[in-house]
């Protein structure tokens, strides 16, 4: 059975670390056979909300959009995304994140516009 650390210490919160846990666990008689971590890592990934988009001047099937994420001006990105809409709260990897498997974001330029 797998269950997060997090639902566990929802209902029991001892002062250990997660590998003690584990090893009081599977002293107790309930095997822990594995830590692993849910998602992998990523850093700068921020919830932003769309405000407004127009299609993409020399792209069919992309938009141009113009996102809030708390920053002092909103970001335009270019997405390619059929479901975005004004008003949609979307995870938004500002410039300068950090995916899984170290992929990184830049600002880059699609088709002649400027993207965050």
């Amino acid at each position: 059975m797998q269950f997060s650390e997090q639902w566990l210490r929802s209902f029991v919160n001892p002062a250990l670390t997660r590998q003690q846990l584990a090893d009081v666990l599977t002293m107790a008689g309930l095997e822990v056979e594995a830590l692993a971590a849910v998602a992998p890592a990523f850093t700068q990934v921020l919830v932003g909300q769309v405000l407004s988009l127009s299609k993409h001047p020399q792209a069919d099937r992309l938009n141009v959009c113009q996102v809030d994420v708390g920053a002092a001006e909103p970001l335009q990105i270019v997405c390619g995304a059929s479901n975005v809409h004004a008003g949609a709260k979307v995870p938004c990897a500002i410039v300068g994140a950090v995916l899984p498997q170290d992929f990184r974001i830049k600002a880059a330029k699609l088709r002649g516009v400027e993207s965050s």
